[in-house]
């Protein structure tokens, strides 16, 4: 553990975990932590933005362009936020997904889905299929594209890959997902286990923003829980979690889900990282070898994929 690495902790622990644990009021929730992202989260020199709007369900949904330098056309990541379900958004993971965008030399897509609790489940997965659906419309081929998300936004990846199996969508060249959320229903053991350890977040919020997104609704379905879903002839998945984290089972137990379907699955886990450490990429290490193993995995997917393409048009 990197000595950065055990600074951050103590400070997660000391002060960012007692916070997440006494805040009350989800607008004030939103709003620090977009206030906190937008000071101390930037994005990388030489990234370009550029507004973007998806047609969802019920309106429009506001999304992002994200670029670094001339990335190749025709390739793109589609990049689903975390935040619980009930938080999050452009502010928050921009400089993330941008990072991203850096290290694949790729264009990334970042979609702000609906919230809890005025949007319940399952708002948020049927605008993110939407954000996806939106990408094919506009010409962009399955196989140059990649799924990644952190947190919530790695289960909604991995439930858009279960849609992608049961309905009609093609699976993407690549998935990536940090510290996914996979398990609505809390079962891991490690929710338990590590509930003292996880040095960023509290279990009592965990359960309440479960309760809040699924508003009544079963968490057995696959599109809230995905360790549930189907991924018969799914695309190659990474799964990266920590191993003192409350969600370290429901890493382990999608990567058991996705094994069984035949899936070729990348489970990585780090030692003493908090929750979805990649966001503190240039200010750990862990983080930014994190994200550079992410960005290999990506881009050989995705330029296998192209090559796979142009073998069989050829």
């Amino acid at each position: 553990m990197s000595f950065r690495l055990a600074a951050l902790n103590l400070i997660l622990r000391n002060f960012e975990k007692p916070w997440l644990a006494k805040v009350q009021d989800v607008g004030e929730l939103r709003a620090t932590m977009a206030r906190r992202a937008e000071r101390s989260l930037h994005v990388p020199p030489g990234t370009h933005r550029n507004a973007a709007w998806v047609t969802g369900p019920e309106g429009k949904i506001e999304a992002e362009w994200l670029t670094h330098g001339t990335p190749p056309r025709g390739q793109v990541i589609l990049f689903l936020h975390g935040g619980a379900y009930c938080a999050g958004g452009l502010a928050t993971h921009r400089s993330l997904a941008a990072e991203l965008a850096r290290r694949c030399g790729v264009r990334v897509f970042l979609p702000e889905y609906r919230l809890a609790p005025e949007h319940p489940f399952p708002a948020a997965i049927e605008d993110c299929a939407a954000a996806y659906r939106h990408l094919l419309q506009s010409g962009y081929h399955a196989h140059d594209i990649a799924f990644a998300g952190d947190s919530a936004g790695g289960g909604l990846v991995l439930a858009l890959l279960h849609l992608c199996g049961s309905e009609d969508l093609p699976y993407p060249a690549a998935a990536a997902t940090f510290s996914p959320w996979a398990d609505l229903s809390l079962g891991g053991e490690t929710y338990s286990s590590n509930a003292r350890r996880d040095p960023m977040l509290p279990y009592e919020r965990v359960v309440e923003a479960s309760a809040g997104y699924l508003d009544g609704q079963s968490p057995d379905d696959p599109r809230a829980s995905p360790i549930h879903g189907s991924f018969a002839g799914c695309c190659p998945v990474l799964i990266q979690a920590s191993e003192i984290e409350m969600l370290a089972d429901d890493a382990r137990a999608m990567s058991a889900r996705l094994s069984a379907s035949g899936v070729d699955v990348e489970l990585r886990f780090w030692p003493r990282t908090p929750h979805a450490w990649h966001h503190f990429h240039h200010r750990i290490p862990e983080a930014d070898e994190a994200i550079a193993q992410a960005a290999t995995f990506l881009r050989r997917h995705l330029q296998a994929s192209a090559l796979e393409m142009a073998d069989a048009a050829g």
